[in-house]
């Protein structure tokens, strides 16, 4: 048990933490709660995309994201971080431990919740198509662009363009057979999956209706996508443009060069969840930003600030009247390393 914190305490920030955002919904973080009233967070070295994901870079963003979510929920309860350590990782990970250690801090008192954490719960991707934004939507992106290292892109035409370098990328992807493998791996193509509940891809938060669920759950088997590219029709498996022309702007967020890619992860959680607060909903464009090409093309086109480079790319519009189906969550017991001897 922590010091300052009873288990069921315990288990609800652990759970609150476990909301934020991650590659595949892969969900790589776990923490430890020491006697003397540490948090520690630690890697599932099991969870990591090895093929779309080669440098780690989405795995730092994404536990990055977790250690801020347990931030905003120790606020709720009047504590906070402090003395932060960061650990020194690189991908693949050096040890052969199934969990290594990524950053560990000492719990403090007397802190005042965050005004984001009343968001956490309510954040959530959106795949579908973006009901129309108003000026009111617009207004407020911008407003969000300019307090956050955010660049934002509306014009019709600049829209169509990244929509159509998206495609060309999640294209290109799908032409590795290993990536192919290893998104089938962690699609949730119906509710009698036993990790349905639990992690990956859900054809329901992909926004994909039950014929076109049952299409993806074929076509997306490795041995359909090879011969889909030998044929030149993998764009067919991938393609979002309506999707992406749909959204009111596209975010091209942005941080600085020398930071650590763990603590633009920290930043980009923290401007997803201002997205939430302004009614406004998103989904990263990993394939665009995970190509180096099509990055680059982005770049040339719209220059970042200097000494600015690409964290996230997101596509924001309207927030649906409709409820967006939730993304899976792992149960707070599996998210709990055990006190250490």
């Amino acid at each position: 048990m922590n010091g300052l914190l009873d288990p069921s305490r315990i288990t609800r920030l652990v759970e609150a933490a476990a909301l934020a955002p991650s590659p595949h919904n892969i969900q790589p973080a776990r923490w430890r709660f020491t006697a003397d009233g540490r948090v520690e967070l630690y890697e599932d070295t099991t969870r990591w995309l090895s093929i779309g994901d080669p440098t780690g870079r989405d795995n730092a963003l994404a536990l990055g994201a977790a250690w801020e979510g347990m931030a905003l929920a120790l606020s709720t309860q009047g504590h906070g971080l402090a003395e932060e350590r960061l650990e020194d990782l690189a991908w693949p990970s050096r040890s052969q431990a199934k969990f290594r250690r990524v950053a560990s801090a000492r719990i403090v008192s007397g802190v005042q919740q965050d005004d984001l954490a009343e968001a956490v719960t309510r954040r959530q991707s959106f795949r579908g198509i973006f009901p129309l934004a108003g000026d009111a939507e617009k207004s407020a992106l911008r407003e969000l662009g300019n307090g956050h290292s955010a660049l934002i892109i509306e014009e019709a035409a600049h829209v169509a363009k990244i929509a159509m370098w998206h495609d060309d990328a999640a294209a290109y992807g799908m032409r590795n057979p290993r990536f192919a493998e290893e998104l089938f791996r962690w699609m949730r193509f119906s509710a009698a999956d036993q990790n349905w509940a639990r992690d990956g891809l859900s054809t329901d938060c992909m926004a994909l209706s039950r014929i076109e669920a049952a299409v993806a759950r074929f076509a997306l088997q490795p041995k359909i996508v090879r011969l889909l590219c030998a044929l030149s029709l993998e764009g067919l498996l991938v393609s979002e443009a309506v999707k992406v022309r749909s959204a009111a702007g596209i975010v091209l967020l942005h941080g600085a060069e020398d930071s650590s890619w763990f603590d633009a992860g920290r930043a980009f959680y923290r401007f997803w969840l201002d997205l939430t607060r302004a009614g406004l909903c998103a989904v990263p464009m990993s394939a665009l930003a995970d190509s180096e090409h099509h990055a680059a093309l982005l770049r040339q086109a719209f220059p970042l600030p200097r000494g600015q480079r690409l964290v996230a790319i997101l596509r924001v519009g309207k927030m649906p009247a409709a409820r967006i189906p939730r993304s899976a969550r792992l149960k707070a017991a599996e998210l709990m390393l055990p006190p250490q001897a």
